[in-house]
């Protein structure tokens, strides 16, 4: 008989009693009082993604590409063209076309070279004439890409852009049928014509408008409904964190553009760092993820309370301030529900960790994913990829190991007094409840008053293989046709032998298989006595 199960046999003659603490759906949270805090989040998520129904496993990453043996990749984009998709890495003087790499490991050739910045802006844009995609980074003129060619817009290229300087033109977006151009360094915004992609530019000037200095860093469109239409607002952001919201179709017209306001908020982390959620625009700023909505409505002191990253306020500040050294990014990741949002490796020599926050876009629940050199990010065919430091590009979420390198999943639930708060309790073991596709290693622990101790990962999972799907299960051996539903699986009690007045629920998983796992945690079960008082 194991130790674990006679523990368990004994504790059942005794004065013993189980307490089931379910996996933290509500995710990770650090903005709390540890004595207080709320069931159902945890102190530690890395690695397991935040469901409403448990916590699962995330996949690992794989190299897709590589843009560069010794720079770093500082943009990756993807060009939409009708049912035509292509994916695009860029180092600081080249852009190379990296949708169905030969190798890997070999950079191609580049399809745009004598570049002086690889950090893009691009947006895509649809006209009578075809699909197109610009792509602008601070130093040089704008990049026109039509499906096949690449053409560099200055005022006598076909197309053509004019009654602006083309040089520096650093950030592009879409309102209203327009193409709107950040001119770097200025505080001025410039227009082409309705459904265009060349012509005469109309001038938008902040000088007036931003107080407190600094140049615009980036445009976007704010709708108080879920789509594009006719209440779509066009906000200006500078890098001091001022920002104007504007009404109107035309910009040339005082009659039909106007002024709505200007307002305060953080400054933002780069002018790839917005995304839309429904009618909202959510902005990366220092003191959090910040909703437009919410920023047109508080003083900024009040604005990290509001934001939808509150939950995790003292790390994303503290990682804001020793990661400000790159632009941070934001990519909406929706047939997965979550976002990814990249904290870049900065530091002397890349010293700062690899690691991406990550959070549920129906729950609002967080988690960490380290591992991950996310230096910039982009949505292509329906995955999520991302460039590196290294200058490599890598799809994310996928097979079981990083690159085949092992990769660490800790989750440690919240503080919890087991309903004796003041007595000095035993656990005596605890078990796991999970659902999952294929076998897994899991490793369960508990850490006590209120200092988090982890025992070393446990051996790896190599075997996650699910044994029905082809080309993975073992001849004679895998139950074919059998589908790959998720089963529930307990595992046994396990011996914890640990005492404190207040307790947190642990669990790992080493993962380095080929097959990406699909464990969901459910509830952890703990055994426990409770002494007495102290006095």
């Amino acid at each position: 008989m194991s130790l674990a199960r006679q523990a368990v046999k004994q504790a059942a003659r005794s004065q013993s009693r189980s307490k089931p603490l379910p996996a933290p759906v509500l995710g990770w949270v650090s903005a709390q009082n540890q004595a207080a805090a709320k069931a159902g989040t945890a102190l530690v998520l890395e690695n397991w993604f935040p469901t409403s129904t448990g916590i699962k496993l995330w996949g690992g990453s794989q190299k897709h590409a590589t843009v560069s043996l010794t720079d770093p990749c500082e943009s990756v984009f993807t060009y939409i063209g009708g049912t035509t998709e292509k994916m695009f890495g860029a180092t600081e003087d080249s852009i190379f076309d990296i949708t169905s790499p030969v190798d890997a490991d070999t950079p191609p050739a580049a399809d745009v070279t004598g570049q002086t910045n690889g950090y893009y802006s691009t947006a895509n844009f649809a006209t009578v004439g075809g699909q197109f995609m610009y792509a602008c980074n601070d130093l040089d003129r704008p990049q026109l890409y039509d499906g096949t060619t690449w053409t560099q817009i200055t005022g006598v290229s076909t197309p053509a852009i004019t009654g602006v300087s083309t040089v520096g033109l650093s950030h592009v977006s879409v309102y209203r049928n327009r193409l709107a151009f950040v001119q770097g360094g200025t505080m001025n915004v410039w227009f082409l014509p309705v459904d265009s992609i060349g012509g005469a530019a109309i001038q938008v000037s902040l000088a007036g408008v931003f107080k407190k200095g600094g140049s615009v860093l980036l445009t976007a469109s704010w709708s108080l409904d879920s789509g594009d239409g006719l209440d779509d607002k066009f906000v200006v952001i500078s890098t001091q964190g001022e920002f104007a919201v504007y009404q109107g179709s035309d910009p040339s017209d005082p009659a039909d553009w106007s002024i709505v306001g200007v307002y305060d908020c953080p400054a933002p982390l780069g002018k790839n760092g917005t995304m839309r959620a429904g009618g909202d625009l959510i902005v990366l700023t220092e003191e959090g993820a910040v909703p437009i909505s919410q920023a047109i409505a508080k003083d900024r002191a009040a604005l990290a309370l509001a934001a939808v990253s509150r939950n995790i306020q003292p790390d994303w500040t503290t990682d804001a301030r020793q990661r400000r050294g790159l632009p941070w990014e934001i990519v909406k990741w929706s047939s997965r529900n979550r976002a990814i949002i990249s904290c870049p490796v900065t530091g002397d020599d890349n010293t700062t960790p690899p690691w991406c926050y990550s959070v549920n876009l129906e729950t609002g629940a967080w988690c960490k994913r380290t591992g991950w050199n996310t230096r910039c990010l982009t949505l292509y065919n329906e995955f999520v990829y991302f460039g590196s430091n290294d200058g490599a590009i890598y799809q994310a979420d996928i097979t079981g190991s990083d690159d085949g390198e092992i990769y660490y999943a800790k989750a440690v639930l919240a503080w919890d007094h087991l309903g004796a708060p003041g007595y000095e309790k035993t656990i005596i073991a605890a078990r796991g409840q999970f659902t999952t596709q294929n076998t897994f290693i899991p490793q369960l622990s508990v850490s006590t008053d209120y200092s988090i101790s982890t025992p070393s990962p446990p051996n790896v999972s190599t075997d996650f293989d699910s044994p029905g799907i082809w080309d993975v299960g073992v001849w004679d051996v895998a139950e074919w046709d059998t589908g790959i539903i998720a089963q529930p699986y307990n595992t046994r009690w396990v011996s914890i032998g640990q005492s404190g007045y207040v307790t947190a629920a642990q669990v790992q998983v080493s993962c380095g298989s080929v097959t990406t796992p699909s464990a969901e945690l459910v509830i952890i079960d703990v055994l426990f006595e409770a002494g007495e008082v102290m006095l």
